[in-house]
């Protein structure tokens, strides 16, 4: 009796099988439902903030994430924006081999009575008409129908031992080329 239970088992298991159809509509309404919450969750950023060889960054507590903007490296030898070397650092025989970090202009590279780095505002100057002209062909308008302005945020990621007069510099020269916000990156502290 148990030996006739278990054929008849195995026919109706064998006729379920036979009968069996994938409903594909469920499976289809599961995976857009997975795709838009993916999505939905997803951020995602076109600046890369990565650390550079021979800085050594502040530290910071803070968890907030640096939005996207242009960016200004400033390293012992020279001074960088968006991964282009736009100008190098005057380097003397006595900083050459201490570990002491020098951060000195080439007279002919300042104006202003000293104050404005001119290689630093021409590619400022430059990349400034590129974000405007971007965002003339841009969908995005405000309002009255016109272009979103100009926001003028600029992230300098600095040596910690840099001198303030060096910092000061950078930043009148950035704020002469119409960009009025700083955003100085630093490291995260682990814990």
């Amino acid at each position: 009796m148990a030996f006739r239970r278990s054929i008849q088992s195995r026919r109706t298991r064998r006729r379920i099988q036979k009968d069996f159809e994938l409903q594909l509509t469920s499976l289809m309404d599961v995976l857009v439902i997975i795709l838009i919450f993916l999505l939905k969750t997803y951020s995602a950023s076109t600046t890369n903030f990565a650390s550079v060889n021979g800085i050594q960054l502040p530290m910071t507590g803070s968890r907030d994430l640096p939005p996207d903007s242009l960016q200004v490296i400033v390293t012992p030898e020279a001074l960088t924006i968006d991964n282009q070397r736009i100008m190098d650092f005057v380097q003397n025989a006595a900083a050459a081999g201490s570990d002491e970090a020098v951060y000195q202009f080439n007279p002919t590279s300042l104006d202003e009575g000293g104050r404005r780095i001119v290689p630093l505002y021409d590619a400022l100057m430059k990349a400034r008409q590129r974000a405007e002209l971007l965002q003339v062909k841009s969908k995005a308008r405000d309002a009255q129908g016109n272009p979103l302005p100009f926001e003028g945020v600029l992230a300098i990621q600095a040596d910690k031992r840099i001198r303030y007069d060096t910092l000061r510099k950078i930043m009148y020269t950035a704020a002469a080329a119409g960009y009025r916000t700083f955003r100085f990156l630093a490291m995260k502290k682990n814990g």
